[in-house]
């Protein structure tokens, strides 16, 4: 079963996130405009509802007079009589004097419908919790005129201002909001492009190309010190890494000469001890070899593109260590099978890591026993011996420098294998061991892309 990343460590797309970010806070304004258009409508329609009740207030005072006798009379003109006569109670107007008797109005029924709602200070005032009346009391003189109108007028002109807004007002909106969003993804995505040629640019940086950098062109300001950053600290592991490489090249070197010198001293000697001394400086040469071999492994890329036969590879191998072989009483074998195998690879790097495999047979590996060396029509190379074989907890450290396995019968530094995995891996491959049936060792060496040709 996978265990579930928590959120934080889940990946994410910075792209998406704006992008429905940026959705999310234009529909939002959207719909904050929206309402703040609706309200201020709905506020702009009851101040017009009040200038026009003012207006109808001034117009029905204008219209009235006082007779000599003192009666008030009102003559409306004749479209704003019928504009009120033929409202069907939706406008209304009542002209009280002094006494509160009603001196004109526009219906016999309008100060019935209007008295129980009539302030007792001049101003607005509705008919009810549902105002289905909307009125104005003013004074005029001795007079009190009161206009109202119907809840209708107010509908209307809110529709039509709601209609209006919807109609143009919604889709302006809409239109912005859309397009505030196609230019912000156009904008993030030519944003990041810059970023994903840098991604690549860092994946190509390996051994092979250790001087390569990340490069900061066209990458916005907000990037440039992490890619900065990257790049000091690929300086740093570079400058790191030659050092340690010059001084195990420089150390091994330096090795060399004395080791030469003192071996060519012990040939002029003879007596006891002379054997076991010159078994040592052995050692001592092979170890400095390999050191040499992992110094040019780590410092220079191979070149793996080179035709190479396996075939020719295991027969030159086998060639080099037959001497060794005949005085171990070591038998050699070159299994027969595939014939020659052409891959792709580096030929000398290839015998190189076939020598370590089958040295370190030979050394495992009884007198009289013998190693096999199998050349796979797939293009990988197989040692078997006959030793002690490699416990299953120690098969994969026995690829790390310095490692050896413990029931190891050879006396190395254990180097061997470690070369031959940084082989491998330069051919982009690898190396394992295995049991093998009825006692000892099987060592594989698969070339990963260095395919049959």
């Amino acid at each position: 079963m996978t265990a579930e990343l928590p959120e934080a460590a889940r990946p994410w797309s910075l792209q998406a996130r704006l992008a429905w970010r940026l959705a999310g806070v234009t529909l939002l304004a959207v719909a904050l405009a929206g309402a703040a258009v609706g309200w201020r409508a709905i506020v702009a329609v009851n101040s017009l509802e009040d200038a026009a009740l003012q207006t109808q207030a001034r117009a029905i005072g204008r219209h009235l007079s006082v007779a000599p006798d003192g009666a008030a009379r009102l003559d409306l003109p004749p479209e704003l009589d019928a504009a009120y006569r033929y409202s069907h109670g939706d406008d209304l107007y009542v002209v009280l004097d002094a006494g509160g008797r009603v001196v004109a109005a526009s219906s016999a029924e309008a100060l019935s419908r209007l008295a129980p709602f009539l302030p007792a200070q001049p101003g607005l005032f509705s008919t009810g919790p549902d105002r289905q009346l909307y009125g104005l009391m003013t004074t005029d003189g001795a007079f009190r005129i009161v206009v109202a109108q119907g809840a209708r007028h107010r509908d209307v002109l809110v529709d039509s201002l709601m209609q209006e807004f919807l109609v143009a007002g919604l889709w302006l909106l809409a239109l912005i909001g859309v397009t505030a969003v196609v230019v912000g993804a156009v904008t993030l995505r030519r944003g990041l492009r810059p970023l994903s040629a840098a991604s690549r640019a860092a994946a190509a940086i390996g051994p092979e190309r250790p001087g390569d950098r990340v490069p900061l062109a066209g990458l916005p300001n907000e990037l440039r010190p992490l890619v900065q950053a990257i790049n000091g600290a690929l300086d740093r592991l570079a400058r790191a890494l030659d050092v340690q490489r010059r001084f195990t090249a420089d150390a091994a070197h330096e090795l060399r000469t004395p080791l030469a010198v003192l071996t060519a001293r012990l040939d002029l000697l003879s007596g006891e001890g002379i054997d076991a001394m010159r078994g040592d400086l052995d050692r001592m040469n092979r170890l400095v070899e390999q050191l040499l071999k992992i110094a040019q492994l780590e410092g220079l890329p191979l070149d793996v593109t080179q035709s190479v036969d396996l075939h020719a590879v295991a027969v030159e191998a086998i060639s080099l260590l037959a001497p060794l072989a005949i005085r171990q009483r070591i038998e050699l074998v070159l299994a027969e099978g595939a014939g020659s195998v052409i891959v792709r690879g580096n030929r000398p790097a290839l015998v190189a890591a076939l020598v370590n495999l089958v040295e370190n047979a030979m050394a495992q590996s009884p007198p009289g026993a013998a190693v096999e060396v199998e050349i796979g029509a797939d293009g990988t190379i197989r040692v078997l011996d006959r030793g002690p074989g490699v416990a299953e907890p120690e098969r994969a450290d026995i690829f790390r420098r310095f490692r050896r396995g413990r029931g190891s019968r050879a006396a190395g530094a254990g180097l061997g294998l470690a070369i031959v995995s940084e082989i491998a891996a330069a051919h982009r491959g690898s190396v394992a061991v295995g049991g093998r049936p009825g006692g000892g060792a099987v060592f594989a060496l698969h070339l990963g892309t260095a395919r049959p040709a």
